[in-house]
């Protein structure tokens, strides 16, 4: 098979076979690609692999003609701990039921000509917390509850260089999203529900999603470039199955992302890049409305029903990149973010363990030969928990819980320069 298939069909796997996965800033991961990954996330200014045009299309030309492809495997855990609550005794519950996630990595990239870009990748994002021994029984839910959300988007990117030191890129974002939800009979009430029958136990269901991106990027001096980039939400059909519990009828929909950063290389062999990006979870409903619109008679998948209350993120991201051998390059990274779980909301947090606000990472690249290379990466999310405060409705037996989330992994990954 030649190369450009190779890196369309790696594309088309990972768009067709959504992965439900715990991930590590919000519902998305902490980087785009294995190098990325392995550099603390920096992709606006900064971009060495082809998943690095899911950050910002303009990298689309500079990236030349590569492809690459691979995977990266999660171990996550998220623990509910309840304490005063009437409904029964003070204890924790861990999602244990599935603890490894895999989420293939792919992309392509080619010059048109000396001043047009075109390439392709994969973006990946969701939520997998899987209960066997559920948080939810003593409130009538099954003895197992868990949450499956999985968003796989093809993203086609065209670069365009606007003189030497400035170019532009914007990508179409086309994907498809299923959800999953088990567990939750205790919100199949038409006194909770505005669509008794499409809470839980549904099987998968699933929506085509669309949405865009737009990239600058700078080569401001020989040793400073910049970068910055918007990414809209995900325009996404509604999820039908889950319309008595979802917002807006069953709508859940990725929130916009944008961002910026600078790349500084003054030493030779050393890459130093520091970002920032932003994760609007405040305009999407699903994501951002409190449990508090259930006392408003808001009822559970009504067009201002509840959600998982989440708060905006805000991400600050640095890495460094060591070029220490002609064919070994070393990176590190370090990734905060501001926690998104609000300490009313841990009740439906229960289900989007999204608690973590930092990540360590290390990776490296060799060079087999002046075409193929090989890259892997590992990061650590230290556990971080949220405590309850007024976070159990007193219909529930009142108390507080207290959520908690860690994740680790690795990854790897081919790639090849034409």
């Amino acid at each position: 098979m030649k190369p450009d298939r190779l890196a369309s069909c790696a594309a088309l796997i990972a768009f067709c076979s959504p992965f439900a996965a715990q991930a590590t800033v919000g519902v998305f991961e902490h980087g785009n690609g294995i190098k990325s990954m392995g550099m603390g996330g920096v992709g606006y200014s900064f971009a060495e692999e082809t998943t690095a045009l899911g950050a910002n299309p303009a990298h689309a030309l500079a990236l030349g003609h590569r492809f690459d492809v691979g995977v990266d495997l999660f171990a996550a855990e998220a623990v509910a701990t309840y304490d005063g609550n009437a409904a029964g005794p003070d204890e924790s519950f861990a999602s244990d039921g599935r603890t490894y996630y895999a989420i293939p990595q792919g992309g392509y990239s080619r010059r048109l000509s000396d001043r047009l870009g075109f390439g392709v990748t994969v973006l990946s994002a969701g939520l997998g917390p899987d209960y066997d021994g559920s948080p939810y029984e003593r409130f009538g839910g099954s003895s197992r509850v868990s949450l499956g959300l999985a968003s796989s988007s093809v993203v086609t990117a065209l670069a365009y260089q606007l003189n030497k030191q400035h170019t532009v890129g914007a990508s179409l974002n086309v994907g498809y999203q299923v959800l999953e939800l088990k567990g939750l009979q205790f919100l199949d009430d038409p006194a909770v529900s505005s669509a008794p029958g499409k809470v839980t136990n549904q099987g998968k269901d699933g929506a085509f999603s669309v949405g865009f991106s737009l990239g600058w990027h700078g080569q401001l001096t020989p040793w400073l470039a910049a970068g910055v980039a918007y990414r809209s939400k995900s325009w996404t059909e509604k999820h039908e199955d889950y319309r008595g519990l979802v917002a807006e009828g069953g709508r859940l929909e990725l929130p916009a992302i944008y961002g910026g950063g600078v790349t500084l290389t003054p030493i030779r062999n050393w890459t130093l890049a520091l970002e920032f990006q932003h994760q609007a979870y405040s305009k999407e409903p699903a994501f951002s409305n409190k449990i508090e619109k259930l006392a408003e008679g808001n009822l559970l998948g009504s067009d201002n029903g509840p959600g998982f209350g989440l708060d905006d993120a805000n991400v600050y991201k640095i890495g460094v990149g060591w070029q220490a051998t002609p064919k070994l390059t070393l990176r590190a990274g370090y990734t905060y973010n501001t926690v998104i779980v609000q300490r009313s909301e841990t009740l439906f947090a229960v289900l989007g363990c999204l608690t973590t606000s930092t990540n360590y990472s290390v990776g490296a690249t060799y060079q087999i030969d002046d075409k193929w290379e090989v890259s892997a990466f590992a990061f650590d999310t230290p556990k971080r928990s949220v405590r309850g405060e007024n976070s159990i409705p007193a219909e529930f037996g009142g108390g507080e819980i207290t959520v908690s989330d860690k994740v680790s992994g690795i990854g790897f990954s081919l790639g090849r320069r034409f």
